[in-house]
């Protein structure tokens, strides 16, 4: 009879892995999942948080149109990021990217420029797509036109477009409009004694106000 390899029983095998720690064992024929519980909704949150910081980046024109008081688009841009808190993050030939606060949207309408809108939609600068847009940031307390369809005739009045409220009003109707309407001056002179620095678009706004003070 040939001699071969005395055979392990079962016993002899088990010997081999005496003092090794023993794992536990499912009925599952599937390995356990090696990663710990929680793992992934890391990912996710990383994820939501770059998708935040991507929508905080709006593209502006490179020409900005210079409100009263201002020497240079430097000057503005400078005033603009204490201002409103952005941040120029870089330049192209014909435009710029800032990185805004949480909530600025830049909104295409159907027809007209684009409107760039703080947190609570009020639109604060317009801005064309064409490669020499220029950026005009709009104050708060304006001097507009009112027209009556009917007469044909228009008013002035004078308009808080931070809450929409109309603060004075002119008591003529005429057919002239804009600078050459007869109360333009009065109410040009109402708006500039109650407030000094209303041609100033970064003045007024609370944001404004309180950026600008930390």
């Amino acid at each position: 009879m040939k001699k071969g390899k005395t055979k392990l029983t079962r016993h002899d095998a088990e010997r081999l892995f005496e003092g090794l720690p023993v794992s536990k064992t499912t009925g599952s024929s599937r390995p356990e999942n090696p990663f710990e519980a929680g793992v992934f909704d890391v990912v996710e949150r990383v994820d939501d948080e770059t998708k935040l910081w991507k929508d905080s980046l709006i593209t502006l024109p490179m020409s900005i149109e210079l409100p009263t008081g201002y020497e240079s688009v430097s000057r503005l841009r400078e005033a603009m990021a204490r201002a409103w808190r952005v941040k120029w993050v870089r330049e192209g030939k014909n435009e710029v990217v800032a990185e805004f606060p949480e909530g600025w949207t830049a909104v295409r309408p159907e027809t007209g420029p684009i409107e760039l809108r703080d947190p609570s939609g009020v639109v604060r600068a317009l801005y064309g797509w064409a490669t020499d847009a220029e950026l005009r940031i709009l104050p708060r307390y304006v001097v507009e036109s009112q027209a009556n369809r009917s007469s044909g005739l228009g008013s002035l009045l004078v308009r808080d477009r931070g809450t929409g409220q109309i603060l004075e009003r002119s008591s003529t109707w005429s057919a002239r409009t804009g600078t050459n309407h007869p109360d333009w001056a009065r109410l040009s002179a109402w708006l500039s004694l109650r407030y000094p620095q209303h041609h100033d678009p970064l003045r007024y706004w609370e944001d404004c106000e309180e950026n600008t003070q930390n």
